[in-house]
């Protein structure tokens, strides 16, 4: 709008300003956009995502539609049941995973009998690539898949069992005031009530164990411990996430205890400690269950846990990750991006009298894979060992958030190797088109983030301060002075869920097997028309002369029923036949790019992935000598 010394006001430009014919910006869309009275002043913007919590994301949802707020960057939480009035634009920063998602996305435009735009930006990875190539068959009028539940997954059972109970128990204690927050809940906080006051409750409780069995499926009481009193346990004994959640609060408001007694022996301010003291006691009990994963909450059940921010004004955040994606995000350096502040993890949380789970490890490729538990006397002297964070990550107390100066970076990627199948016996196969594949069943696998070069971090196991290199001083998450010492680990997580390995006739190399299993991901994904990022693969040695085989595997902790479709041969011949359409060559790479092969999640086989090794088997496994139909072996 001014003038200074005709300098050109875009940085680095060496130009100068100069007059210019009114005329040839009299038809200018952008200048009669920006002269249009339709044109606010300014464009505020939000964010609308998991990130934010729930009263925060409702007010910025009325602020919205009431045209206070300009723009909305959203996640799914706006996916579904939403109403956003005379909504004009949608732009979708990448594809949907599904048609259904696309179709309810770009469904909220255009709803007050006025047309609606929806741009989607397709990024350079495969599922984009793959229908940015036939948008209208693939996408827009794609095929919608009934939704499927697999009703034997224990995660799901154990946690709607656990909110059953808690709605009983509150029902009983409703005038003790037990539902109204968390310090009403816990009732002691060095003597915790809660748990044990739920375990006493449901033992010998005949009608709610009668009513437990009648809603989770006859086939898998055994399997949460409906034959027995087990259940009880399971649910709220010492080991439960109930218990654990009740240990970690407790111990998070004892840090601040001690914490205010320190500022008030040096005569500083405990303000900032109280007001913390006062949110964590006065959170809502149903809020407080549904945030640490106690209770059931929207989406699938995962590993959750959550950066604590350690700070009353936090912003309206809600930073949580399934933890095999925490280990990476909160890694020592990490920095997350919410409500417009940076967010940095400075150590790992401790939990009074609860010690993290810690594990040895040892392999020279991901076919010879090793673990060993604490304290077994087998284990080699060049084991590495790897820490479980199962309490979540903590920020420093005394830095706060700040604004982001770009965008947060990336540092670190985790790869899995997968332990074993969780039973005795070996698994039964069949033969399919050659290929020897499993049924499926439960197994473990073991997600880690070993740091750069796999250097790992350092962690002190007195306060949990993490750090690349070690210090020879440093301080507590809460600023005090720790004397603790550092040790070396990688960090981990351990999965359990359904497994299907496969062997393919000729494969005897590592990155071959890599190359080969993550086509057949891919092909997977789309023969279930599940996104990507509900499978994974890794492989694993077969055998005595250590052969490798792709394990495909549900990315959910217990399994969704999603890799025991691989048994059939119809849906495994449909899985080839898009595998090899993936690294048929459209992409136009000689050895593996984000068109065919590469993801961020496999960053570590970049270099050795190979588009044709994987284009050669699948061609001769479906070739004419392919057998059409499973034979038991």
């Amino acid at each position: 709008a001014h003038n200074v010394r005709s300098i050109c006001p875009r940085n680095g430009c060496p130009g100068n300003l100069g007059p210019v014919d009114e005329r040839r910006l009299r038809e200018n869309h952008y200048r009669l956009l920006y002269l249009s009275p339709d044109l606010p002043a300014e464009m505020v913007a939000d964010e609308h995502t998991a990130q934010i919590e729930s009263g925060v994301a409702r007010r910025r949802q009325e602020e919205f539609k009431q045209g206070l707020t300009h723009l909305l960057s959203s996640s799914t939480t706006f996916e579904v049941g939403v109403d956003l009035g005379d909504l004009d634009v949608v732009f979708l920063r990448n594809v949907p995973p599904e048609p259904f998602n696309y179709t309810q996305r770009v469904g909220r435009a255009g709803r007050r009998e006025r047309a609606g735009l929806a741009v989607t930006y397709c990024r350079r990875n495969p599922h984009d690539l793959y229908h940015y190539a036939d948008p209208e068959r693939r996408v827009i009028a794609g095929r919608v898949q009934p939704p499927r539940l697999r009703m034997r997954n224990e995660k799901v059972i154990l946690r709607h069992m656990v909110a059953a109970s808690l709605s009983a128990f509150f029902k009983q204690e409703r005038n003790g005031g037990r539902f109204r927050n968390v310090e009403a809940l816990l009732r002691d906080w060095s003597s915790p009530q809660a748990a044990a006051d739920v375990r006493r409750f449901c033992l010998g409780n005949e009608t709610l164990k009668d009513a437990l069995c009648w809603t989770v499926p006859t086939d898998v009481h055994g399997l949460v411990g409906l034959m027995t009193d087990d259940w009880v346990e399971r649910i709220c004994g010492p080991d439960s996430r109930f218990a654990r959640v009740e240990a970690e609060v407790c111990s998070d408001y004892a840090r601040m205890e001690e914490l205010r007694q320190e500022l008030f022996r040096k005569r500083r301010s405990t303000g900032r400690v109280e007001a913390r003291m006062r949110t964590v006691a006065r959170e809502p009990t149903l809020n407080f269950l549904s945030r640490k994963a106690v209770i059931p909450k929207y989406g699938f059940p995962v590993d959750v846990v959550e950066l604590d921010t350690q700070s009353q004004n936090t912003g309206g955040v809600a930073l949580q990750r399934d933890l095999s994606q925490a280990i990476a995000e909160y890694a020592p350096g990490g920095r997350v991006v919410a409500n417009k502040l940076e967010w940095s993890s400075y150590g790992i949380k401790k939990v009074a009298g609860r010690e993290w789970p810690v594990r040895h490890y040892k392999y020279d490729d991901a076919r010879s894979f090793t673990q060993w538990k604490e304290g077994d006397l087998s284990v080699p002297d060049d084991a590495r060992k790897y820490l479980i964070p199962e309490f979540g990550f903590v920020t420093a107390w005394s830095k706060k958030a700040a604004k982001p100066l770009g965008r947060a970076q990336r540092f670190y990627t985790t790869r899995p190797f997968f332990r074993g199948f969780n039973r005795g016996d070996q698994p039964k196969s069949i033969s399919i088109m050659g290929v020897e594949v499993t049924q499926a069943l439960p197994g473990t696998l073991v997600v880690l983030c070993e740091g750069k070069n796999r250097a790992g971090f350092y962690i002190c196991g007195t306060c949990g301060a993490h750090a690349t290199k070690p210090k020879k001083a440093h301080r507590s998450p809460s600023s005090m002075e720790c004397p603790g010492t550092w040790s070396l680990f990688s960090l981990g997580h351990e999965l359990v869920t359904d497994v299907v390995r496969l062997k393919f006739p000729g494969v005897v190399e590592e990155w071959h097997a890599y190359s080969l299993g993550y086509s057949v991901l891919l092909g997977a994904s789309k023969a279930l028309d599940v996104p990507n990022t509900d499978l994974n693969v890794t492989i694993t040695g077969v055998g005595s002369s250590g052969e490798p085989a792709i394990v495909l595997y549900d990315a959910v902790p217990g399994g969704a029923g999603l890799v025991a479709q691989m048994e059939d041969s119809d849906v495994f011949a449909r899985m080839l036949e898009l595998a090899r359409e993936r690294v048929g060559g459209s992409c136009g790479c000689d050895s593996s790019c984000y068109g065919c092969l590469r993801s961020y999640r496999n960053q570590f086989a970049h270099p050795y992935l190979s588009r044709l090794s994987a284009l050669t088997t699948l061609a001769s496994v479906m070739g004419d000598n392919a057998q059409p139909f499973p034979t038991l072996s």
